[in-house]
């Protein structure tokens, strides 16, 4: 009688922890059970699709789990750690043709804008003089009682568009100088091609100098709290985020803050290499922001992760990105074998971004 109690105890036991081990597992992959949809996004896109997604849960009853993190992050969640996830959101459109095209996508969708800005709040060290003299704002940045931040170039968009524009902003003003923002405080190089181009290497172990009071985050988003708490002055972020969260933000040029298409030829002087010295090192010209999506040929949920985008490209969802500072493009536009579904949403384009 004790040998089957002692046997039944130990099924249950075994099956509890199967269970528990099924669970971890499906978690660890990335898959959401219960025909939840996954979305691994970029930071700056979290809180427009959560409210999408809150949308699309009291339209059809779906559960809709958003990851965020830097773009080039979520990137290599599918490409390198092989977790799964139906659908994609970054914050540069281009990073998709790049490392996901063809082998974990066909098509994806070019659809919203940004801008970069530098927000600060009223206890930012000589944010009054900012306000009264906004041109000077590299000058405070190399001020040695001012903190700034900037989110990592080789994980987050954000990050290599803020080096990018510290590349311009030497451009736009004449000013070699600027870019001692990036050498005395980063082991990034600089070049001066033949061509005219200036290019900005960031080595994959990028490295912030002893001393410096510049701080690096995984992504724009974590230097939010930091600049809340009063222990950073500035940061480099989305004109999106500053709106979102409340924030003060200088508006920079526009030759410099990467959101006017009609600057096109003059952002593409800068390039910014990234993880340099591996054999993921990219050339990332820089050129006005627009933010990508698609849905993984093999998305476990593909045909409810297309339904989960006609909601988002459609009224609603370019209403909530309006509102989040992050305006649609006029017509989003589609490359690849986009799905017969959201032909009606898009412009189709060519195959390359």
């Amino acid at each position: 009688m004790h040998s089957s109690r002692r046997l039944m105890l130990a099924a249950a036991l075994a099956a509890i922890v199967l269970a528990a081990a099924v669970a971890l597992l499906s978690l660890r992959m990335g898959a959401g059970s219960g025909g939840e949809l996954v979305v691994f996004t970029a930071g700056s896109l979290r809180i427009p699709l959560e409210k999408v997604a809150e949308e699309y849960k009291r339209l059809h009853g779906t559960d809709v789990i958003i990851e965020a993190s830097g773009s080039v992050e979520a990137i290599r969640k599918v490409t390198d750690l092989g977790r799964k996830a139906d659908i994609i959101a970054v914050a540069d459109y281009r990073l998709i043709p790049r490392f996901l095209v063809p082998r974990y996508a066909s098509w994806y969708i070019a659809f919203a804008s940004n801008e970069l800005v530098l927000v600060y709040t009223n206890h930012s060290k000589y944010h009054e003089l900012l306000e009264k003299h906004p041109e000077e704002w590299y000058e405070i940045l190399s001020r040695s009682d001012v903190k700034w931040g900037f989110s990592d170039p080789n994980k987050d968009p954000c990050g290599y568009r803020a080096v990018g524009a510290i590349g311009l902003a030497s451009l736009y003003y004449h000013n070699a100088s600027i870019l001692g923002l990036l050498t005395n405080n980063t082991n990034i190089e600089v070049r001066r091609m033949e061509n005219g181009t200036l290019e900005l290497v960031v080595p994959a172990d990028l490295e912030v100098r002893s001393g410096s009071n510049l701080v690096v985050r995984p992504k724009s988003v974590d230097l939010i709290a930091l600049l809340e708490a009063g222990e950073l002055d500035y940061a480099f972020e989305y004109r999106s985020v500053a709106v979102q969260h409340h924030l003060h933000y200088l508006r920079l040029p526009r030759a410099i803050n990467l959101g006017d298409p009609r600057e096109s030829s003059f952002y593409s002087r800068v390039v910014v290499r990234i993880l340099s010295g591996t054999d993921k090192e990219t050339a990332v010209a820089m050129a006005p922001i627009v933010y990508g999506i698609t849905v993984l040929d093999d998305a476990p949920h593909h045909e409810e992760a297309v339904r989960f985008l006609r909601l988002l490209l459609g009224p609603y969802g370019r209403k909530v990105f309006e509102e989040a500072g992050q305006p649609f493009l006029e017509k989003p536009l589609a490359y690849g074998r986009v799905p017969e579904e959201l032909r009606s949403l898009v412009s189709l384009q060519g195959q390359e971004g």
